[in-house]
């Protein structure tokens, strides 16, 4: 089947750099073969920049309201944003009529692609799935876990999670009764809602339950931004002697945190490689510190021995896409969801923003820059080229358009 006659519609809640950016590297895999139309509200530009995607102005909640509502456990999005979520989106189908719509965390898009008969891919992680093994066991970096400590805190987030996720669930079930619609049974479900279910993982870094034939493991989706190489790139190349550490926080971790980790590698005799996102002015001190706010994050993790991030699934797996070990310093929960695989494979330490003492820093980085870390992300490595991900998006989509079928809410 031709794609040449199709309108392929990306839709991206633009809360953080990775929800733009993964439908944009989907949306760029098609150019030349159709004309990709991008919605999202132009927040992280950087992520389509170069590409000549059609696009869509579409309202999201703004990035700083999300991290401060994941920060104090609050539902992500109220009654009354999610119910102008689902006009916005009923809206946009009716004016588009695309044939297949393409998701990333707009939550609301499983009730309005049903209600327009249109067939609804959906990007999410597979630690999110309802047929993941594991629940969430490791608390976010949250208040009370400052308090208590994690190793206090970490039993009772375990026992309270049930609570905690129907609490999370209570405002969209709302909605969905107020639309006549079937209350959800579990998180899984309002996070991997839609015909076809595309999880940028793989399958040992989250072990699953059997998969229904409409789920299935993409691969990592790693997104580089394009930018040339800063002045200083020679000057890294040529420490051949000396480790190297990328340091990259991205859009949602604990920048306050940066001084303190370079810090902690320069005690290692470590150059540093950092981006800061544009989040922070970090006076580099050359030769071991080399600053810039973005970073084509490919080449930097490449350039590196060791990559420091905030543990989430984007930043973490493209360390693992160069071989390279993961000191992932995590805040929110699908940053600890996302870096537990990674530890559990033995390619990576994962420690909470609020463990970060210096004491803690120091035995995380002798850890990750062992051999036997080094030799795991290898593994790791290999599993990630089985796992091409727009080729295997390339394949899901022409089936689905095939297929033909309109989404049902269940």
């Amino acid at each position: 089947m031709s794609l040449s006659a199709k309108k392929i519609l990306f839709v991206a809640e633009a809360v953080s750099l990775a929800h733009v950016a993964r439908p944009a590297l989907l949306a760029g895999s098609l150019l030349g073969d159709c004309e990709p139309v991008f919605a999202s509200n132009g927040q992280y530009a950087i992520a389509t920049q170069g590409l000549s995607l059609k696009p869509y102005a579409l309202q999201s909640l703004s990035p700083e309201t999300f991290m401060q509502r994941l920060a104090v456990g609050r539902p992500v999005y109220t009654l009354d944003e999610l119910r102008a979520y689902v006009e916005a989106d009923e809206r946009m189908l009716r004016e588009l009529r695309p044939d297949v719509v393409v998701s990333d965390f707009r939550l609301t898009l499983p009730i309005a692609a049903a209600r327009q008969g249109v067939p609804l891919m959906s990007l999410s992680n597979a630690y999110w799935s309802p047929y993941a093994r594991r629940a969430p066991d490791l608390a976010p970096d949250l208040q009370p876990a400052r308090l208590l400590g994690h190793k206090l805190f970490d039993p009772l987030f375990r026992l309270s999670w049930p609570l905690a996720s129907r609490h999370h669930l209570s405002v969209p079930n709302r909605l969905r009764v107020q639309l006549g619609l079937q209350p959800l049974g579990s998180l899984g479900d309002y996070y991997c809602g839609g015909d076809v279910v595309m999880y940028a993982d793989t399958p040992s870094l989250v072990p699953c339950h059997p998969l229904p034939p409409s789920h299935h493991f993409l691969g990592p989706l790693t997104w580089s931004p394009s930018l040339p190489l800063p002045p200083w790139w020679d000057k890294v190349a040529a420490q051949q002697q000396r480790t190297r550490v990328y340091i990259n926080l991205g859009s949602t971790g604990s920048t306050m945190l940066l001084p303190a980790l370079v810090a902690a590698c320069r005690a290692q005799g470590w150059v540093c490689i950092v981006a800061t996102a544009g989040r922070m002015d970090l006076p580099a001190a050359e030769p071991d510190v080399f600053v810039s706010s973005y970073l084509p994050g490919s080449a930097a993790a490449a350039a590196a021995d060791v990559v420091i991030c905030n543990g989430g699934s984007p930043s973490s797996y493209q360390a693992l896409e160069q071989g390279r070990p993961v000191l992932g310093i995590c805040s929110n929960l699908d940053q600890v969801l996302a870096m537990r695989g990674v530890r559990d494979q033995g390619a990576g330490v994962l420690l909470r923003a609020g463990e970060c003492s210096p004491g803690r820093l120091a035995q995380a980085l002798e850890q990750v820059s062992a051999e036997a870390c080094r030799l795991k992300a290898a593994r790791l490595q290999q599993e990630f080229r089985a796992y091409p991900a727009t080729q295997r998006f390339r394949e899901l989509l022409l089936s689905t358009l095939a297929v033909g079928h309109s989404s049902r809410e269940r």
